[in-house]
């Protein structure tokens, strides 16, 4: 399978770990982190000192190279300073966006982007065979996305569970 490049956002990070979704995502994606976003997903650690669990992992695949330190050359002022790079190094390389933050997923859809929130990944995860119905639904329903979101993902594995004859 060919790997999508994708720019990674701290805010689908955070819920990917949440909910166990971080151990599927390099067998779909090759992911970027720009430094902005290093450092929101780095900021429990490296200023307060706490041992996140979900810094931590994403430490340790920074240093293994599984997740590649990347910036872009030139800037977007759309949102927060890690989301406009996330989709800043999205814009400039041709990557998918990993966003979990409502108002900046639709808007970067508004621009043409091409943008995946983790209850996107978990319906994909369904599809592929990789999760089954009952935990795809209920990864979904835990990963705090706005309504939204979280119901059109839902809407989309109860079609897919129906014609998979598991619904």
């Amino acid at each position: 399978m060919v790997l999508r490049k994708a720019s990674l956002d701290a805010s689908f990070w955070i819920n990917a770990y949440q909910g166990g979704l971080t151990p599927f995502l390099p067998d779909y994606f090759r992911l970027f982190v720009c430094s902005a976003v290093e450092r929101e997903i780095l900021h429990p650690l490296t200023v307060k000192g706490l041992p996140v669990a979900a810094a931590l992992q994403f430490r340790n695949w920074c240093d293994k190279e599984i997740i590649v330190r990347q910036d872009p050359t030139q800037a977007v002022d759309w949102y927060h300073a890690g989301e406009n790079a996330a989709a800043a190094l999205a814009i400039e390389n041709d990557y998918a966006l990993l966003i979990d933050d409502q108002n900046p997923y639709h808007f970067a859809r508004s621009r043409g982007l091409k943008v995946v929130n983790s209850a996107d990944f978990v319906v994909l995860l369904y599809n592929a065979g990789r999760l089954a119905y009952a935990t795809a639904e209920s990864t979904v329903s835990g990963l705090g996305l706005g309504k939204h979101l979280a119901r059109t993902a839902l809407a989309a594995l109860g079609t897919l569970a129906q014609r998979k004859g598991e619904r």
